[in-house]
């Protein structure tokens, strides 16, 4: 547990699924008040979670959903950057539609409540901004033109955020492998069809890619964004945090063992 989360205020984008909802929900448990922002709220919402619709890319709508949560609780103190769109081409078959559409969610999404969301950080001399960019920022798969590009802008905005407003705000990035979400569960259909047996064994294939063997679970991301998002993690900004099983340190290549 940490205490000092309890009573803080805290904004989720994309909190409605996968691993934003573990955010979420992570935070609820440590005490915090979570409103958790997306452009579809589920049935199944958690009472301790405060839901608003907000389309993320539409710097209208991030600015007027803002206005209304500050006007409710005063203060925003912690903002976890999670939504995000996952879309496969290489660059010459990725059209422009679908360019535009990766990039406002991934890229302007951050840049949209950020921005509504620091000055008050400011005023309250304090803050602090954890964003979720993705493995994909260090090492890349092949035909990701958009994905991958969004990913490494997001790093480049999280250490422009960190050095800018340092020292009332801090800014750190966490970068996931492959996590059992619904993105995944989608990606897994597209490549084997909707066969239940074959989407286990693709999402199991893809977990013996990385070391630990398996892919990672929401929770295990949400532990990382909530200790960053405490005072544990007081020396920590500008930071790309890994949460991806070793995978980023593996080499494409084996090599006899010696």
């Amino acid at each position: 547990m940490y205490n000092d989360l309890k009573g803080k205020n805290v904004l989720v984008t994309g909190g409605t699924k996968g691993i934003g909802k573990a955010i979420s929900f992570g935070f609820a448990v440590e005490g915090a008040r979570v409103i958790s922002i997306s452009r579809h709220i589920p049935e199944d919402t958690d009472d301790r979670i405060l839901y608003y619709n907000c389309d993320v890319s539409n710097s209208n709508d991030v600015k007027n959903t803002i206005e209304a949560i500050l006007s409710k609780f005063n203060s925003i103190n912690i903002l976890v950057n999670n939504a995000g769109l996952e879309e496969y081409a290489r660059l010459d078959k990725t059209d422009e539609s679908m360019w535009d559409k990766i990039m406002d969610t991934n890229v302007k999404g951050v840049y949209n409540v950020s921005k509504y969301c620091i000055p008050d950080m400011i005023k309250n001399h304090g803050g602090n901004i954890i964003n979720i960019s993705s493995v994909q920022a260090n090492i890349i798969t092949k035909n990701a033109a958009a994905y991958v590009t969004s990913k490494h802008a997001i790093i480049g905005l999280t250490k422009t955020i960190a050095l800018d407003y340092a020292p009332e705000i801090r800014c750190n990035a966490v970068l996931p492998a492959t996590i059992d979400t619904p993105l995944v569960r989608k990606a897994a259909i597209l490549e084997v069809g909707n066969n239940e047996e074959k989407i286990k064994e693709k999402i199991r294939e893809w977990g013996l890619q990385h070391p630990l063997g398996r892919i990672g679970k929401p929770e295990e991301v949400a532990n990382v964004v909530i200790f960053l998002a405490s005072s544990q993690s007081s020396f920590i900004t500008g930071a790309s945090i890994m949460v991806d099983g070793g995978l980023s340190i593996k080499a494409p290549i084996s090599t006899p063992d010696e």
